[in-house]
């Protein structure tokens, strides 16, 4: 794991949860990944992002291996609404397993820096207590900021020197760590399978999820070329990219991104999925259905803007690239 900090030409201001999307010169090309923002939003002339070492993981493995202290890196953002800040004023519940950490390092600086009170309870989960990130520091916060709690839970303590609790959050856990986790915000990161068991405790519970937030990022190894599907069965409209004067045929299966990408028009795009917000784009004319998760913001929808990712045309289109 490590921390990367950056000084921008001008400065970043953002709040704490939400994420940036980084240009990365690989070796197999220009690649765009998405990271967390864990510095505090208060000192808005610098900002870091803490990336863990991932198996495979293309954009860690450069970040870790080839970025030196004079390296010039584009990015793009902030981005995202999974914001603790807009309800602190709420009693919160912050789940965080692994890496998952990040938004919530950036929400715990920030109320230090502002010297603020919460009713924040936090529940880290880790697979041993050696991979506790920032272990020193959280603890200090604890003391820095008034009304906030951290239960470290690690998985697997064999052969460790641990005296706390430890075992998998799962629903038994869950409700005897936060009782009152019915009267919470609750945001989590962390793997899927860590996140679904979490939204099925609180379907199963009847809580329900109208206070569940949640942050995830998929980073492909390799955009898929989607094949265009049949005529029978799909609706044909036109795609008209103005900045390129490029106008390309497509189904109402294909998103967009697909088709600026057949017509050869590069597009800067992290997650694929709607939740990053990098392929952002405004759209002149026409309309689409787009099934977004969480990373484009009702304004920026009001004033023509869509996510290419994850929206399938359901007219002729005219958008501004």
């Amino acid at each position: 794991m490590k921390t990367f900090c950056f000084k921008p030409n001008e400065n970043l201001y953002f709040s704490a949860g939400q994420f940036i999307t980084i240009s990365l010169p690989t070796d197999e090309g220009s690649i765009h990944r998405s990271y967390t923002l864990s510095s505090s939003p208060k000192n808005n002339c610098t900002f870091s992002i803490t990336v863990r070492k991932v198996l495979k993981g293309i954009g860690s493995h450069w970040l870790h291996e080839h970025l030196k202290s004079d390296s010039q890196i584009e990015f793009s953002g902030p981005y995202g609404r999974f914001i603790p800040d807009e309800f602190e004023q709420k009693k919160l519940l912050l789940l965080a397993a692994g890496s998952g950490i990040t938004p919530f390092l950036s929400t715990l600086r920030g109320w230090r820096d502002r010297g603020i009170s919460v009713d924040a309870l936090m529940i880290f989960s880790i697979r041993n207590p050696e991979q506790i990130i920032e272990y020193q520091e959280l603890k200090s916060l604890c003391y820095s900021i008034k009304g906030l709690s951290v239960i470290f839970f690690p998985e697997n303590v064999e052969q460790q020197s641990w005296n706390g609790i430890y075992g998998r959050l799962d629903a038994l856990w869950l409700s005897s760590l936060c009782r009152d986790i019915a009267k919470r915000e609750v945001f989590t990161c962390g793997p899927s399978l860590y996140m679904q068991t979490i939204k099925e405790y609180l379907q199963d519970t009847g809580i329900g999820l109208a206070n569940y937030h949640e942050e995830a990022f998929i980073s492909p190894q390799q955009a898929p070329i989607i094949p265009l599907p049949t005529e029978q069965g799909s609706n044909k409209f036109t795609v008209y990219f103005a900045n390129s004067d490029i106008k390309v045929s497509c189904h109402d299966q294909e998103t967009l991104l697909d088709v600026a990408e057949n017509a050869g028009i590069s597009i800067k795009t992290a997650c694929r999925s709607g939740i990053c917000g990098s392929c952002m784009t405004m759209k002149q004319s026409g309309s689409v259905d787009m099934q977004d998760l969480g990373g484009i913001l009702p304004t920026e929808e009001n004033k023509g803007m869509v996510l290419l990712c994850c929206s399938k045309p359901t007219s002729d289109i005219v958008l501004d690239i």
